[in-house]
């Protein structure tokens, strides 16, 4: 019997091209003409694709498709990403216009399908999604009280004295990890260490207790791989609502069907969607196991009268009229649990950076032998070296691990320069781009710590008073990162004992230490010496820039003093014997009024 397609005269396929030419030719006239996206916003931007708008642009790698486009449309232009229109943000002038001096109206969240789908409300359609992902109601105002008054400069003290006086503070366990590491003698990734570390903090600050190996490990592994889940203008289907309708059909179909198309060879994106789903399902679960067994924990302790201090246990003793349900609870908790993740991705980056640099190293060992004088410092003594917070500060902005400020929405119609900006409407700030302002920074491509330096605020060439904050990493305007204080808290501790302890030099990981690189997504390749931001980050699309892995060979700078600080314990450093604040005692002056959550 003949195939269908042997019986096509040449007529039908000469028709069939004609189709086919004529159907090119009106994509190719109309490619701004048909798409998804509504035009409200008249900004400029670039042309997009039909349908897709400038979808697949992004998806090659942001940070370079959105420099591009600053230079050839200004501050703030639109893009069509699907069915959704963005306004993107790039410059500090523009951030100030609009997350800042109209921060109301920028001050929701838009919902996307992998996230607050497939991800938060995979287990339960009534699931929690985070606090800092979700829109503006009052609501969300309310558990942002909530956490302002637990993640504020003045109450962190009550947290790290207790875990400085009752258990082994987490740090000394750092540093631990790393002299370890420095008697094998060969080079090795340092992300464990880092991010097991600053998460394993803000989990013992959250909960009240210590976790053990595995539970950090497993903590610090579902954030990160979490985080990947908002990548913006990825999946497809969350832009494209044919797309998605045509998954939806082909996930539903009958076995039969999805055996045909993997006989066909056409089942791969098909493969990936049921790949991506349950990836995301999965990481879902693990959180929301580990969370739910530690708050059942924390209420056991504080049932039995457990005094110690912690966020969500002092959350619970403010609010003692059963006013949070358990939903409430969990999403508080799956919003902090990997507040520190940030922190261990900078340190990643910073680590790798140094140990190609060690004039900078030399630099920073000397800073810290000028105020301690060749004495421990004290990790939690965070404004005594300047130069260790600068280079804290330039890693921030130099590396920026978060290239796109959690997105936006307008939570009303608002006019920026005579431009309405309707409600709805996706907001994107531009962290890496507005991180290299020329405006804001000279030498934005430079890694320059003394930028921070001396009455320094942001250049060189001037001295400016610290006016607004430092770079984008974190945020601003209404929605900014409320953990700021622990976080800088936490990367000027792990810094200041490495630098003082240790001696960094990159060399080439063995089979052995590229098989332990946490997390191993980032085994796929090997930083380059330059540590570059945009060429040796693991993807180009996702919301955090993870670095490739980098071998680093630690040398102990002082093998007994580091043996005896260890053996000390860290339990009498004068840390432990300052005051215990409440919020109780603190004068109302030293509260900052500021402080506002991105959760």
């Amino acid at each position: 019997m003949s195939s269908p397609l042997a019986t096509l005269t040449s007529s039908n396929y000469g028709g069939i091209l004609l189709l086919l030419s004529v159907l090119l030719l009106a994509i190719c006239v109309s490619r701004d003409l048909i798409n998804l996206a509504p035009r409200r916003v008249k900004l400029p931007g670039p042309a997009g694709f039909p349908l897709v708008g400038n979808l697949f642009h992004m998806r090659a790698g942001h940070a370079r498709s959105l420099a591009h486009w600053t230079k050839l449309y200004g501050g703030m232009f639109r893009l069509a990403l699907g069915e959704r229109e963005a306004v993107i943000i790039n410059t500090y002038a523009d951030v100030n216009k609009t997350l800042i001096q109209q921060g109301a109206a920028f001050q929701s969240r838009p919902e996307f399908k992998l996230w607050h789908g497939a991800f938060s409300r995979a287990l339960d359609p009534d699931a929690p999604t985070t606090i800092g992902t979700t829109k503006f109601s009052e609501q969300i105002s309310k558990y942002r009280r909530l956490l302002t008054a637990q993640t504020s400069a003045v109450k962190l003290p009550r947290f790290v004295q207790t875990f400085g006086t009752e258990t082994p503070y987490i740090l000394p366990q750092l540093v631990n990890l790393l002299a370890e590491s420095s008697k094998s003698g060969v080079a090795q990734d340092l992300g464990f260490h880092f991010w097991t570390t600053t998460i394993g903090i803000s989990a013992d600050i959250l909960f009240g207790q210590r976790f053990d190996e595995d539970t950090t490990r497993l903590v610090a592994d579902v954030n990160i791989k979490a985080f990947r889940q908002r990548s913006l203008a990825t999946p497809v289907h969350d832009y494209v609502p044919f797309v998605a309708t045509g998954e939806r059909i082909l996930l539903a179909a009958a076995s039969p069907v999805r055996s045909i198309l993997r006989a066909l060879g056409c089942a791969s994106w098909l493969d990936s969607i049921y790949e991506a789903e349950a990836h995301a399902a999965e990481l879902r679960d693990a959180e929301v196991a580990y969370c739910k067994d530690l708050l059942r924990d924390l209420h056991e302790r504080l049932d039995a009268g457990d005094p110690t201090p912690s966020q969500m246990g002092d959350i619970f003793r403010t609010i003692d009229d059963g006013t949070l349900t358990p939903n409430e609870e969990l999403r508080l908790a799956t919003t902090l649990t990997g507040s520190g993740m940030s922190s261990g991705t900078g340190l990643t980056w910073l680590a790798a950076h140094l140990a190609a640099h060690p004039e900078l190293q030399e630099k920073a060992y000397r800073a810290i032998e000028d105020v301690y004088g060749g004495e421990p410092p004290d990790p939690l003594d965070t404004d005594r070296v300047e130069y260790i917070k600068a280079l804290g500060t330039e890693a921030g902005r130099y590396f920026a691990s978060i290239r796109l400020g959690f997105p936006r929405e307008t939570h009303e119609d608002v006019v920026v320069d005579g431009v309405l900006i309707p409600k709805g409407v996706l907001v994107v700030y531009n962290s890496y781009q507005i991180n290299r302002d020329p405006q804001r920074y000279d030498f934005p491509e430079e890694f320059v710590p003394e930028r921070w330096m001396e009455g320094h605020y942001g250049r060189t060439d001037v001295k400016q008073p610290k006016v607004g904050v430092p770079h984008l990493n974190h945020g601003a305007g209404r929605r900014v990162c409320m953990g700021v204080p622990n976080v800088n808290k936490m990367f000027y501790g792990n810094l200041v004992l490495l630098l003082h302890f240790f001696k960094l030099e990159r060399a080439p990981l063995g089979d052995a230490a590229r098989a332990a690189v946490f997390p191993n997504l980032r085994a796929v390749g090997e930083a380059s010496l330059e540590v570059h931001p945009i060429d040796d980050q693991v993807s180009a699309s996702d919301p955090q820039a993870l670095p490739l892995a980098a071998g680093i060979k630690l040398t102990a700078r002082d093998p007994q003093a580091l043996a005896r600080w260890l053996a000390e314990g860290h339990l009498e450093l004068d840390q432990w014997d300052r005051p215990n604040p409440t919020d109780a005692s603190l004068p109302s002056d030293i509260v900052d009024p500021g402080i506002r959550g991105h959760y």
